[in-house]
């Protein structure tokens, strides 16, 4: 890749995060991806998709920019879904590498050049040679230029590199509570179910979370959440915790028997029952917040986690309908 290549995809890249600044988009590596296939040209049905969705100066939606990647790219090679983002994102990441070796690279060898032009210059200026003594004046000074165009680019790319990097990280993230999200728990329970291994898994719910939202309001709702995320990570010594959405929470459990697991998220219910919550402005305690789960076991081998989730949220049903604050086991 020389010179010319790198701006060019140096370009690409500065344009495709200029286009999730406006349309409001955050940068997450899906994002990304959609903003630099569309910028690079391409992919003519992505940019009519872009286009129809953004026609009059519309703002997309993450909806809408969501279902333009799984139509447009989402199919990338023989991979399917979120595997084809994960591919695409790996080659944006392996791109944006190279771009800065290559930055970098050519930075030192003009910085080379630079130095040799400088001690011909001196010994030609030693000569009293006029007309030569201005056109190596030129060339050292256009040399200079280019060596700090070329580092000033490498940077601009290992910024570039390093923001993709984040994003790809935060987007693992739940933002509330700082628990690995759906996406994390799902990429998690597949590999597992790849490498055929046992493990269980334990949707947890707050108990009347929604009386909490409408008698404090969701501040408080939201300071609740994140309060019971660390009491069940403190409590669950190790195994996966991550928020499954709205007030639910779940545990991928490995290592242990039915009964240890069943255990362990029992102790993780006493614990955060035991925790006094209070209101940060007044001090007037809001009582005990608990928990409702239900537990399944997702076998060695098994081809889908998906059934002993069903089971799960099953059994924590009955843990409702018997009067909540309980683990049952699927």
């Amino acid at each position: 890749m020389g010179e010319w290549a790198v701006r060019e995809e140096q370009a690409v890249a500065r344009e495709a995060l200029k286009f999730l600044q406006l349309q409001s988009l955050a940068p997450s590596p899906q994002n990304y991806a959609l903003g630099y296939v569309l910028k690079s040209g391409t992919n003519q049905s992505l940019a009519s998709a872009v286009n129809d969705a953004t026609d009059g100066g519309i703002r997309m939606s993450q909806k809408q920019a969501d279902e333009i990647f799984t139509r447009c790219i989402g199919s990338l090679g023989d991979a399917g879904g979120g595997n084809a983002a994960d591919l695409l994102r790996n080659q944006t990441r392996h791109q944006l590498l190279r771009m800065a070796e290559v930055a970098t690279h050519a930075a030192e060898r003009t910085g080379d050049f630079n130095r040799e032009l400088s001690a011909g210059y001196e010994k030609l200026a030693d000569k009293g040679l006029p007309e030569i003594d201005l056109i190596i004046s030129d060339m050292v000074e256009r040399s200079l230029r280019a060596e700090q165009d070329l580092a000033a680019a490498a940077r601009e790319v290992e910024a570039l590199r390093q923001e993709l990097d984040t994003a790809r990280h935060d987007a693992n993230l739940d933002a509330l509570t700082g628990l690995p999200n759906r996406r994390a728990l799902e990429t998690a329970m597949d590999r597992l179910r790849d490498e055929k291994r046992p493990f269980l898994v334990a949707i947890c719910d707050v108990d009347h979370f929604k009386r909490v939202n409408d008698r404090y309001g969701h501040a408080v709702g939201d300071r609740v959440l994140k309060t019971v995320a660390a009491s069940l990570v403190e409590s669950c010594g190790g195994q996966m915790v991550g928020r499954w959405g709205g007030e639910e929470f779940l545990l991928v459990l490995q290592g242990l028997a039915p009964d240890e697991a069943e255990h362990l998220v029992d102790g993780a219910r006493r614990d955060l029952g035991q925790r006094a919550f209070k209101l940060r402005e007044s001090d007037e305690p809001m009582g005990a917040i608990t928990f409702s789960a239900g537990l399944a076991v997702v076998s060695a081998g098994a081809a889908e986690w998906s059934s002993a989730l069903d089971s799960a949220d099953a059994a924590l049903y009955r843990a409702k309908g018997q009067g909540r604050n309980m683990v049952l086991r699927a």
